[in-house]
């Protein structure tokens, strides 16, 4: 679910066309006067999106933490090992991942076979900071067809050290995604007919 998250906040700018982001505009502009028609739901979104991975000793771990002051923290993990496959997460939770610097979260681990056996917890831990100045974002998105996501805002990067304890072994991991953002975001939705 994390992964999901994050695909649709890191690669939202990259689904648009011009045709899109001036179907939008005219959709922003025509929804709160839609006589019949939803307007706009407006939110502001303010936290941080982590995508990382790493190996050591035949251990392979992807990780995705995402805190979303409007929709709670997500979190997922999968590992590989020479024993087999094993994965957790959760959300949305109240829960900081993110909090004065400080990355932590732990992860509930199961066997990803029929038994879905318990494989006790992973734990990331690190830390994070700005790594450069806000970056502007405006972002369109049309999903499903005729509903429309509009972002405004700022995406910040961030500088990373982080490592996994799972099954054993401590894994550092290389941060892939890693921004902090502070974005207002409009969900539109055709008038019912």
């Amino acid at each position: 679910m994390a992964r999901v998250t994050l695909a649709c906040l890191i690669g939202a700018g990259m689904a648009v066309t011009a045709g899109g982001t001036a179907q939008a505009a005219q959709a922003a502009q025509a929804a709160p006067a839609a006589e019949g028609g939803s307007k706009p739901v407006r939110t502001v979104e303010k936290g941080y999106a982590l995508s990382c991975s790493g190996q050591s000793a035949g251990v392979t771990v992807t990780v995705d933490l995402y805190q979303n002051s409007a929709f709670g923290s997500h979190a997922g993990l999968s590992v590989e090992t020479p024993q087999g496959e094993y994965g957790g997460g959760f959300g949305p939770e109240g829960t900081a991942l993110f909090s004065g610097g400080t990355i932590a979260a732990g992860i509930p681990v199961r066997k990803l076979d029929d038994t879905a056996e318990p494989a006790g917890d992973a734990v990331i831990s690190g830390t994070y900071a700005a790594a450069g100045r806000p970056k502007p974002v405006h972002e369109v998105i049309e999903d499903p067809a005729g509903h429309y996501v509009i972002t405004k805002g700022t995406h910040t990067p961030l500088r990373t050290v982080a490592a996994v304890d799972v099954l054993g072994q401590r894994v550092p991991l290389s941060c892939s995604t890693a921004f902090a953002f502070d974005l207002t975001v409009w969900r539109l939705t055709p008038a019912e007919s």
